[in-house]
């Protein structure tokens, strides 16, 4: 199983430049990456995020939300 599942918002280009808008899936994460196509497009967001170690926000956020207020 990858280890970040994403949903493609947006396809498009800027300045000449092929870009992706994608969200993290179960989150309001979102990610803009320019690439040639969506695999490189997912390779390059899941590069950031975690370069920006946003896996243990994600858990911390999901246990959040897993206890009742």
């Amino acid at each position: 199983m990858a280890k970040y599942e994403f949903d493609i918002l947006e396809e498009y280009n800027l300045n000449g430049e092929h870009r992706y808008r994608l969200k993290v899936r179960g989150y309001d994460v979102l990610i803009n990456v320019a690439a040639n196509n969506v695999e490189e497009a997912i390779a390059k967001a899941t590069a950031m995020l975690d370069k920006v170690r946003v896996e243990k926000y994600l858990r911390s956020m999901k246990e959040v939300k897993g206890k009742p207020s």
